[in-house]
């Protein structure tokens, strides 16, 4: 106990200091850094682990320049990330003023509405933060999100089960029809932006999304695609983030769970299932154990996301897709 509390000690301090630093680098790259300190903290890194980490990734990341001052006014729109120092103090006095279940009740709801801005960083920032608590990051969480707010507008339609949802996106063109764009998210606004997709995408049941992550789960599997990773994480994050919203304001997510499944090529592959998992021969354990020494991001995430589904919702597609990405990590990429 004592020596997980010193961890979790080490994690907030190193978040502390990372309040200081870009939440991007290079070309518009979510940093990961404080998603990629919480998950190796709740595997087991102890402090000594957790710095280790901090040296090596924080290298990419700038400063920021000095903090605005509390009391900061909201900025008056959504989706510029020139705004994020005036949204960082403006969440930071909120959480002040009124703590973190009255301004998570406020805000998620708009906030859902461009969930998938950033291939759902903003989102997947926002459960890890709400994990461990740190009112701080929970703030920067916030505040990236809002500046990389990309709504997708889908229309209303009667609510469909996740297998005629998935063959009416195969119904649409595949990726190879829209234009090569290097972002997750650049695709996914493409997506976006067509009128067949709209009238399709935003009709999965709500109750569907635990069955649209375990799906992923299994897409994984098979392909180790880099999006649908992402739609993983963003899953755990949406299940940490649920107590404070109802069914209507997460409705969104299955919209930009759309625009990333056909941006990735993948859609298609999850229509043919449900896909076969065999049970990963290695245990949790044994998987946290290997990720510790790991130091790609994305798969440090992925493996604390899938672990952390496995335990509210059981599958072996959990276990697998953390023992994929462990046997075939891919190199960092947007």
């Amino acid at each position: 106990m004592a020596e997980t509390d010193a961890a979790l000690a080490a994690l907030h301090d190193l978040l502390d200091d990372g309040l200081g630093l870009n939440p991007e680098y290079e070309d518009q790259l979510s940093s990961h850094l404080p998603m990629a300190l919480d998950a190796l903290q709740e595997l087991g890194a102890d402090g000594a682990r957790l710095r280790e980490f901090r040296r090596r990734y924080g290298a990419r990341l700038s400063k920021l320049p000095p903090a605005l001052p509390l009391g900061t006014l909201r900025p008056v729109a959504f989706g510029r990330i020139a705004d994020y120092p005036a949204w960082l103090a403006y969440y930071r006095t909120a959480l002040l003023d009124i703590g973190h279940d009255a301004l998570l009740r406020r805000e998620l709801p708009a906030l859902m509405q461009g969930c998938g801005g950033a291939a759902f960083h903003g989102l997947i920032r926002a459960g890890h933060a709400l994990r461990h608590g740190h009112q701080g990051e929970l703030a920067a969480s916030l505040a990236y999100w809002a500046s990389r707010h990309m709504p997708l507008a889908a229309e209303p339609g009667a609510p469909l089960p996740l297998g005629e949802w998935l063959a009416a996106l195969c119904a649409l063109p595949d990726a190879g029809a829209m234009p090569l764009r290097p972002l997750i998210a650049q695709r996914m606004a493409d997506w976006g932006g067509r009128e067949d997709w709209r009238v399709v995408a935003g009709r999965l049941a709500v109750e569907e999304l635990p069955a649209l992550a375990r799906s992923a789960a299994a897409l994984y599997v098979h392909t180790a695609d880099f999006t649908v990773l992402h739609m993983i994480t963003a899953s755990a994050a949406l299940r940490q983030n649920s107590p404070w919203m109802d069914a209507q304001a997460m409705r969104p997510f299955g919209a930009a769970a759309a625009a990333a499944l056909l941006s990735s090529g993948a859609a298609r592959q999850a229509a043919a299932g449900p896909l076969p998992v065999a049970s990963a021969s290695l245990d949790w354990d044994r998987l946290a154990t290997l990720t510790l020494i790991q130091h790609n991001d994305h798969v440090i995430k992925l493996v604390a996301a899938c672990r952390k589904m496995d335990r509210v919702d059981p599958a072996p597609a959990w276990r697998a897709a953390a023992a994929r990405a462990l046997g075939d990590t891919p190199q960092n990429s947007p």
